[in-house]
């Protein structure tokens, strides 16, 4: 079984943290970018089914971007239909759609139920209403426990919602006691980001230029940890470093990225995975338009195993039920360190590691340190360009 995901490119307006690809929806066709959605789907199953692999069936597909949400319930639809004619799609699958708040209201839930979606992953981020305003969210605070509530009483079976930490201004108090909200609003799925700045963003230049101070990393640290402890004792299970679930409601659609699995990316700039190559579509929504999502720009990764194993290798590392070492070197080879490797006795020793029987996991300190814990299980030889890259997710993790 494959991975599903549509990279939808529009947004009403960029958020100051956010570097994705996406362009300003007003002034562009959205019916356009569908159709050819549709088309590039249809085109790449056909490939697909043609090859010995083990056929062209799927059980996630998920809507990320940009805002999926924007796009009328009908475009939607059709994209779903083309992925359910051309990979299988059966009726137990994870169809996931990401929402921003003030898109979400009952006909719209209702909307996105007829088109077979099962899952709502909503975008919060805060809830504060000065700090949505200073990122440029365009919903409130009450807006976001509104969206949540809704679509608990519509009946979506799966609601997840997407939380910053460590935001310029945030009080640590108001922010625990935020995602405390959260769940009693009935969210079965929480994940919790500390704030990443990018150079290109806003953000990033209001950083660089001294007019935003931002926490320190102990605090970032300190904040994570009460989080964490607080949906711990909501009954969610922490199964991946920023990613809490009730049983039942993890993401299976991101576990693919975290277990090495396949996945295959539609839409400008999205990314696939598939048979250890890695490729992505060129981040150009007019390029793509023009090919009509058939012939659009491709850009191909190097073969690089020494990459495909340290990805698989990290991302694994993430779930709190860690990794398989030995398998895992089954399949990637001699650049996954061996289990009796003295890198990881070491980070055994010091407690950044722990062993389960056959597996490696991260220990709760590990989680914290857990980019120095990677980058020490990098190995010298042959790693010393893009070593970085392997360590980060593509760009459509969510």
């Amino acid at each position: 079984m494959i991975g599903l995901y549509v990279h939808t490119p529009y947004c009403t307006v960029r958020c100051s943290y956010c570097d994705f690809y996406l362009v300003p929806v007003r002034g562009h066709d959205p019916g356009r970018f569908a159709a050819a959605a549709a088309a590039e789907i249809e085109t790449v199953a056909a490939v697909e089914s043609l090859t010995a692999r083990s056929g062209a069936v799927a059980d996630t597909l998920h809507f990320g971007g940009g805002t999926p949400s924007i796009l009328p319930a009908p475009m939607l639809e059709a994209i779903v239909g083309a992925a359910r004619a051309g990979f299988r799609i059966g009726p137990g699958a994870e169809i996931a759609l990401e929402a921003n708040p003030e898109d979400v209201r009952p006909e719209s839930i209702a909307a996105w139920q007829a088109a077979g979606f099962n899952r709502l992953s909503l975008g919060v981020q805060a809830l504060d209403d000065l700090l949505l305003t200073r990122l440029r969210r365009p919903h409130s605070a009450a807006q976001a426990l509104g969206s949540v509530r809704a679509a608990k009483r519509a009946g979506v079976p799966s609601v997840a919602a997407d939380l910053i930490l460590g935001l310029p201004g945030q009080d640590r108090d108001a922010a625990i006691d935020g995602i405390r909200r959260i769940v009693d609003a009935g969210a079965d799925h929480v994940s919790i980001y500390l704030l990443e700045i990018h150079p290109r963003t806003r953000l990033g230049r209001a950083v660089a230029l001294g007019r935003v101070g931002l926490p320190s990393q102990d605090e970032g640290a300190d904040l994570y940890e009460r989080a964490a402890a607080g949906l711990a004792a909501c009954g969610l299970d922490h199964y991946e470093i920023s990613n809490f679930a009730r049983p039942g409601h993890r993401s299976r659609h991101n576990m693919k990225y975290w277990t090495d699995g396949d996945y295959l990316g539609f839409g400008p700039a999205a990314h696939s995975y598939r048979g250890g190559r890695r490729w992505s579509n060129a981040p150009d929504l007019r390029d793509y338009l023009q090919g009509g999502g058939r012939r659009g720009r491709r850009i191909e990764e190097p073969d690089r195993p020494d990459l495909r194993g340290l990805e698989a290798l990290f991302a694994g590392l993430r779930l709190v039920e860690g990794i398989d070492l030995e398998s895992l070197r089954r399949r990637h080879g001699r650049w996954i360190p061996a289990d009796d490797d003295p890198r990881i006795a070491s980070l055994v020793d010091q407690g950044l590691l722990g062993r389960a029987g056959p597996r490696l996991r991260l220990t709760d300190r590990g989680r914290l340190l857990s980019n120095e814990v990677f980058e020490r299980l990098i190995p010298e030889e042959g790693m010393a360009e893009n070593a970085a890259a392997a360590a980060g997710p593509p760009g459509q993790f969510t």
